[in-house]
């Protein structure tokens, strides 16, 4: 499979390549994803630039993605996932790649109102918003919501999913 990868720390320009890499099988627990939609966030330029101590080269890099799950639990196999944060694309190999391979837990199902593309475009404040909003606090449309750091990316996040899913739109 091919996966963009760099070998030793330095400006990304300089130090990314697309490789060959032999495609990863998943372990017990995980799943393995097709990649269909990656996006490049901010910790993605840092991480290969050398800026986070647990990342050992050589690395496919990448932190937020949207794919199906293709091999790994036979339940989930055919499911639209997203994924974002963790260890993914620091001490596991990230996104920008064919396939990858992700914890079982990790792989969310992807709301099936998001594109891949729009998915992968979220990252992981939005991520993070919507499992604490939607599938922990489960939201629902008329609830009053207190968001405390709301400045934040996470925060500011859960501002935006708030207004749409407790369906107070503009005037939150």
């Amino acid at each position: 499979m091919k996966a963009l990868r760099f070998n030793g720390f330095g400006e990304v320009a300089s130090v990314l390549h697309v490789e060959e890499i032999s495609k990863p099988v998943p372990g017990p627990e995980e799943v393995l994803v097709k990649v269909h939609a990656a996006s490049i966030n901010p910790s993605d330029v840092k991480n290969v630039q050398g800026k986070f101590a647990q990342t050992i080269p050589p690395r496919t890099p990448g932190r937020d993605i949207a794919g199906v799950i293709v091999a790994g639990d036979k339940e989930l196999i055919g499911q639209e996932v997203w994924a974002s944060g963790g260890d993914i694309g620091f001490t596991r190999d990230g996104s920008h790649a064919e396939y990858i391979i992700l914890p079982r837990r990790g792989a969310r199902l992807k709301p099936k109102s998001l594109s891949m593309v729009e998915a992968a475009s979220l990252g992981v404040n939005y991520l993070a918003a919507f499992i604490g909003l939607i599938e922990k606090a489960r939201l629902k449309e008329g609830e009053v919501v207190l968001i405390t750091g709301a400045s934040g990316g996470v925060g500011s996040s859960v501002i935006k999913i708030a207004k749409t899913e407790a369906g107070h739109g503009k005037d939150l």
